[in-house]
Formats: structure tokens, C-alpha cells, sequence
């Protein structure tokens, strides 16, 4: 029997859409402006910040500031207008350097379209002022899918290192399966924090080093998802539209088992005459949507062992909504297994209690994990 509809817990189906962007040109920014900042002994004294922080700093919070703008201004607008989903608002996963990771939940295929424009028309307008204020540096971007917890996995890790704090258990999958759920009752718990890791995570952060100032890289299942939502678009809603560019096939060592891996972007490029007379020489166009999408459909058909075309559990476009049977069974198994092991760890401490054995079970915290799962036990109406 499917456990699927009574379950409540964090091991559902979720597509997620990863957005990565760098500063570029930093590393050197750094140690120039350190280097003269140490040559002026005056300056060193009297600066309350290092010469290079203000503009790093400017990097996270105007990114953070102008996308979360440019996604509600779509929320109160186009997505209201065309009737089209939002689901939940983007969020910062983490920072990694002078890198800005963030990760949306799709409920829709159309919200990564919708989410891509507003990352395009973030990037551009904090360009422009970067360019003013730091012409030595730029931005480059990335975006990918990852679906979960198939093939990909959340992690979740306490922060602090306390004896008593770190399980006594030799099941890693069942230990990090206990963290998951108890980040998913209380994600504000200051002790635990989540991240992400699988082949698709990987995959996307290879995409990132063929990203640049001007190509803004996404992966080919995001391609296949964005073109089939432009095509469905309604007639006249031209800011639903993005223009898509296609430069061949590269090798990214790890993905497709060494195949060559399509390489889809998105023109990030100010306008520039020198860029126009030179992509007419190189007879170098944008490609439209009906040779992408077949393109990447006679792509994912070639390549089935080792990437699938992306779904949404629920999506009304049943393009993208129907899930595997595969994974509907791995999904199953895999709350199976967590209920049942969450029962017997109770068991078993409750028994060497009883026994006298002077081990206080942690009854109250796993029967609080389990008590939000006993619905699963239960047949369907």
C-alpha cells in the first residue's frame, strides 16, 4: 500500500531551481585595494573597514534587495495578471566567497520562467551600478535543477560540535533521515542547517565554470522547462518571453559518464555595436523554441540512463507532472524504512529503560517525529 497521501514529512517529491552569482574580478580587487591600502600608513590608521569590503558587502545586499523586488513586483503583477502560480518566494541558500547561491521550490513549470526573468532583471540593474562605482568588476550567473529526494538529497548537520548532541547510531541514512525531520519540525532551531548534495547538484555547480560576464549558463532540463512555458504563454504577455542561445555540446567531467553535455545561455551582454558586428560575422543567432525543445527531447531520449526530464508532483501541465513509478515506489520504501526504524530505536530504548539499564530513552523527541506520521499507517478513504 501507497503511503503517499497520509504522509507529512519532508520526504515528499520537490524540484528545486538553484540560481548561483559570482563577483568576478574580485580576487584581484582584493589585493590590489589591499596592497594600497597598506602602502598609505595614514588611511590604515583612520579606515574603520578594509578597502575592499564595501563593495562586497554592497554585492550581497543589493543582489538580495533587488530580487526580492523584482520577484514580488511579479507576484503582484504578471503572475496575478496571466493567472499564472508564484509558489514559495526564492531564498538565499547560502554564500560561498563572493558567490550568492539561492534556491526556489517550483510547484509549477511556469515559476521558472517566472524566477529566471526576475534573476535576469536583478542582475542587470545591480550591473549597471557595479559598473559605475567598480568598472574592474562583473557578475556572471548559472541556474539548474535538482530534484529531490531522488537522486539528489538534504542534508542536515548541527552546527555545534556538544557531547550528548551527536547520536550514538551506525546508520547514517537513518541519522540524517531523524535531522531532516527535525529541521522539518522546527526549521528554526539554532543547532541545525540544511544543505543540498547530489549528481544534479554537482552537474550544476560544472555549468558554473562555462558561465561568464556575458553567457548566463542553465542546464538542459531547465531549457526544455523554460522554452514549453514560453510556447504556452498567453497571447500578448511579452515579458514572459526570454531569448535562449545554444553553442554546441562540452565534455564537464563527472556528468552524463564523460557524454558531452549541451550548453544553453542566456545573453547577459550590455548593448554593445562591437558585440553585434561581431556575433553577425560569426553568423552566431538566437535559436527559437521549437528547435530547442526538440532538441533537448530527442536529448534526454539518447541519454535515459543518465538524465530524465524534470517533474513537479501536482503540476497541472502533465509534461512535467507525471511521476516515475520508479520513484513513486523508491519514495514509499523510503518513508517505510524511516517509520520503521524510528519505531524500533523508540522500542528499544523504552525496553532498557524498563530493564534498568539507567539509559533515559529519548522517547519524547522521536515519538514527536513519529506522532506526525501515524496517518501514514492508515489505509486510504
Amino acid at each position: 500500500m501507497s503511503v503517499s497521501a497520509a504522509y507529512d514529512g519532508p520526504l515528499v517529491s520537490v524540484l528545486r531551481l538553484f540560481l548561483s552569482v559570482d563577483l568576478v574580478g574580485s580576487t584581484a580587487f582584493k589585493q590590489a585595494n589591499q596592497r594600497a591600502f597598506k602602502e598609505d600608513e595614514k588611511a590604515a590608521v583612520e579606515s574603520v573597514a578594509e578597502p575592499w569590503f564595501s563593495p562586497i558587502a554592497q554585492f550581497y545586499k543589493e543582489v538580495e534587495r533587488l530580487f526580492a523586488r523584482e520577484w514580488q513586483s511579479y507576484v503582484d503583477g504578471a503572475a496575478k495578471r496571466l493567472s499564472w502560480p508564484t509558489g514559495p518566494s526564492p531564498e538565499l541558500w547560502k554564500s560561498a566567497g563572493d558567490e550568492l547561491l539561492y534556491v526556489k521550490i517550483l510547484t509549477d513549470h511556469r515559476e521558472a520562467l517566472a524566477c529566471i526573468l526576475c534573476w535576469k532583471r536583478t542582475l542587470e540593474e545591480y550591473r549597471l551600478k557595479l559598473r559605475k562605482q567598480y568598472p574592474s568588476l562583473d557578475l556572471k550567473s548559472t541556474a539548474w535543477l535538482a530534484g529531490f529526494p531522488i537522486t539528489n538529497t538534504e542534508v542536515v548537520f548541527s552546527k555545534r560540535v556538544v557531547d550528548g548532541e551527536i547520536q550514538d547510531d551506525d546508520d547514517p541514512v537513518y541519522v540524517n533521515l531523524e535531522l531532516l525531520h527535525r529541521y522539518h519540525e522546527n526549521s528554526k532551531d539554532p543547532n541545525l542547517t540544511k544543505d543540498f548534495i547530489g549528481p544534479s547538484v554537482d552537474s550544476g555547480f560544472r555549468l558554473c565554470s562555462l558561465s561568464d560576464a556575458r553567457k548566463f549558463v542553465i542546464s538542459v532540463d531547465l531549457t526544455l522547462m523554460i522554452v514549453h512555458a514560453i510556447r504556452a504563454r498567453p497571447s500578448g504577455a511579452d515579458e514572459m518571453d526570454l531569448t535562449i542561445h545554444y553553442e554546441g555540446r562540452v565534455q564537464l567531467k563527472g556528468v552524463l559518464g564523460g557524454r558531452s553535455y549541451p550548453v544553453f545561455w542566456i545573453d547577459m551582454a550590455v548593448d554593445s555595436g562591437l558585440e553585434k558586428l561581431e556575433d553577425k560575422l560569426l553568423e552566431f543567432q538566437p535559436r527559437n523554441t521549437d528547435d530547442i525543445k526538440s532538441f533537448c527531447e530527442e536529448f534526454f531520449k539518447s541519454h535515459s540512463s543518465n538524465i530524465m526530464v524534470p517533474y513537479i508532483a501536482g503540476n497541472p501541465d502533465k509534461y512535467f507532472g507525471d511521476v516515475p513509478e520508479s520513484h513513486v515506489k523508491k519514495l514509499d520504501l523510503l518513508r517505510e524504512y524511516w517509520m520503521g526504524e524510528s519505531q524500533k530505536r523508540l522500542e528499544e530504548r523504552n525496553a532498557l529503560k524498563s530493564e534498568g539499564s539507567g539509559i533515559e530513552p529519548e522517547g519524547d523527541q522521536i515519538e514527536g517525529l513519529l506522532k506526525s506520521m501515524q496517518e501514514a499507517k492508515k489505509p486510504e478513504l
